[in-house]
């Protein structure tokens, strides 16, 4: 499967998450936030992984992000890490996920995958199912940009 929209997303959020560095200036609660973001991504793209090497085994597949939205995980990660090193995590494990997707067949994009989610606020989101090439899809077009647009917006002009 092709992924060169995941990737150029990827790009943009490693680069913004990047530029911050383990000192830089920031609110309080905006460090809070881009730490927890490169925390969940870390985590949900070692989730999404697991779950593209299911579709590609043509086993049944299902998205549960609940590890991902853990603040008992996420507060674990971000304790035992520094930025650059959480910066450093969501750049194999995106490297990872983009491996596992680039080397599956692209019929695999028309696999159903169950999602299970959990929102920030730890309240479940309907369960649904979704085209694996379709979950490819918006991660790369609204779910990492969204998350590096935030990580921009956090950090201070220089």
């Amino acid at each position: 499967m092709d992924t060169n929209a995941l990737d150029d997303a990827y790009q943009l959020l490693l680069a913004a998450a990047g530029a911050i560095g383990d000192t830089a200036p920031a609110a309080a609660d905006a460090r809070a936030d881009i730490d927890w973001t490169l925390s969940h991504i870390a985590l949900s793209d070692r989730m999404l992984a697991a779950t593209a090497r299911e579709v590609s085994a043509g086993r049944p597949a299902t998205v549960d992000n609940r590890e991902a939205m853990d603040e008992t995980a996420i507060d674990s990660l971000i304790a035992s890490t520094t930025h650059t090193q959480r910066v450093d995590l969501v750049r194999r494990n995106a490297a990872d996920l983009g491996a596992v997707i680039r080397a599956m067949p692209d019929q695999a994009a028309a696999a159903p995958v169950t999602l299970r989610l959990v929102g920030r606020d730890g309240r479940p989101v309907p369960e649904q199912r979704l085209p694996w090439g379709d979950l490819v899809r918006l991660r790369a077009t609204a779910h990492i940009p969204g998350h590096a647009e935030r990580i921009r917006s956090l950090t201070p002009a220089r």
